[in-house]
């Protein structure tokens, strides 16, 4: 091997080194639409065709088809001299290749090419130009560079065959010859085209969220949405409009671990046991005696509420069972109810049945007060005075069970799909 050519495998080596060392971005979703390479290298002559090994330089131009295969075009030039005689000789090299990368995904990126190729031969004081054509055939490797795209900016390190029959002008009249051409070069690659990697309907270049799930919903900007903020994106999500804060499966609806009707991650009692009635935080609700009245018979009475002699006053120290029946009453807000006021015989019957009219009225007034929750529109004041005794108005204890309150619902069929609903024990 002549000097020149081991010096120039020598650069070729240092160059590969240097290029190992140099950032890449490897980006297989665009591929730029045309590229120029620029480079420099040496022509390995054949002996049969009587000259030294040259230094050489050209460029290559190609259209890239997709990102494994480009058309190449090249052009160099070389001076030389003929191994004997000493006479000037001029090499221009044509070629037309197919060029094959074997892993356009790596960062070093072997690859293959092969076409057609041409030398003229200008030999100085000669007539005319010596031409040999033929196939060419080589092997190739880039190494990616950094910066914009980076894929196709690459140093390449080249080497052909340029494979022959030798004219009459050469020794060997018509026997096959080999010229090796030993190049590197950068690439440097020029426009974009751009695929749709994720296949969300916008192209790589544009899309802010390149790694869309399949199905996922996205903006214009290709990002997929969420609108319930659930973690599951929209086209994915099969339960639309989960609640801030609940938990959800893969499919984006939201989990009840314990069955209790609350989601988990709303539930601050999450371990509740099966059957029992719990608030809107997933807590239990204490079922409370008026509860159980109202469950059993539908009506809640009491004659615990206290009001002044011969008045509807309401006496609140001492009526804590009016804040008891409000609790109650707004657990079950579809409920429609008369609100009964009774009284015992004393006094004039016509009085007694104003004043107990009054009283229920009081109590309704005082559950419109205290519980905003309760729609009171559904409730309705009504006084019956002493016409239905539950007990003996001749004795003290029969005429204070007389004085009562009842809370009769209207719409049991409601309740009753309440009961069922909650599947209170």
């Amino acid at each position: 091997m002549k000097a020149s050519a081991r010096i120039l495998l020598s650069v070729l080596a240092l160059s590969l080194a240097w290029a190992s060392l140099a950032p890449a971005a490897i980006d297989d979703n665009d591929k730029p639409i045309v590229s120029v390479t620029p480079y420099l290298g040496a022509g390995l002559w054949s002996n049969d065709v009587g000259l030294d090994n040259s230094f050489l330089f050209g460029a290559r131009g190609a259209f890239h088809l997709t990102g494994n295969f480009s058309l190449e075009g090249t052009y160099g030039r070389s001076a030389t001299e003929q191994s004997t005689g000493g006479r000037s000789v001029d090499i221009d090299h044509y070629g037309l290749d197919l060029v094959w990368e074997l892993m356009p995904h790596s960062r070093f990126v072997p690859y293959l090419t092969g076409g057609w190729a041409q030398l003229d031969y200008n030999a100085d004081g000669a007539v005319s130009t010596e031409v040999l054509n033929g196939a060419e055939v080589g092997i190739g490797l880039k190494a990616r560079l950094g910066g914009d795209n980076a894929n196709y900016r690459a140093l390449r390190l080249d080497l052909r065959d340029v494979i022959s029959n030798l004219t009459p002008v050469f020794p060997n009249d018509g026997d096959a010859t080999h010229n090796f051409i030993a190049t590197l070069g950068v690439q440097f690659a020029f426009g974009k085209s751009s695929r749709d990697s994720d296949n969300d309907g916008i192209r790589y270049r544009d899309d802010a969220c390149a790694d869309t799930p399949a199905g996922a919903s996205i903006d214009a900007t290709g990002c997929p949405t969420d609108s319930d903020g659930d973690g599951v994106y929209d086209g994915l999500d099969k339960c639309d409009g989960t609640p801030d804060g609940a938990t959800v499966n893969a499919a984006g609806c939201p989990t009840d671990s314990d069955g209790d009707g609350v989601y988990d991650g709303l539930d601050q009692c999450a371990d509740t046991a099966a059957n029992l009635q719990v608030d809107q935080s997933g807590c239990p609700i204490a079922v409370t005696e008026t509860e159980v009245q109202l469950l059993d018979t539908g009506t809640i009475t009491t004659n615990a509420v206290v009001f002044g002699l011969s008045s509807a006053e309401i006496d609140l120290d001492h009526s804590q069972v009016l804040a008891e029946i409000g609790e109650t009453l707004s657990r079950w807000p579809e409920l429609r109810l008369e609100i009964i006021g009774h009284t015992d015989n004393s006094g004039p019957a016509e009085f007694n049945r104003q004043l107990s009219l009054q009283r229920a009225q009081s109590v309704l007034d005082y559950f419109t007060a205290h519980f905003p929750e309760l729609d009171t529109s559904n409730y309705r004041a009504v006084g019956l005075g002493e016409d239905q005794p539950i007990a003996d108005n001749g004795t003290l204890e029969g005429r204070r069970a007389n004085r009562r309150v009842e809370f009769k619902v209207l719409n049991p069929d409601e309740l009753r799909r309440e009961i069922e609903h909650r599947k209170l024990l």
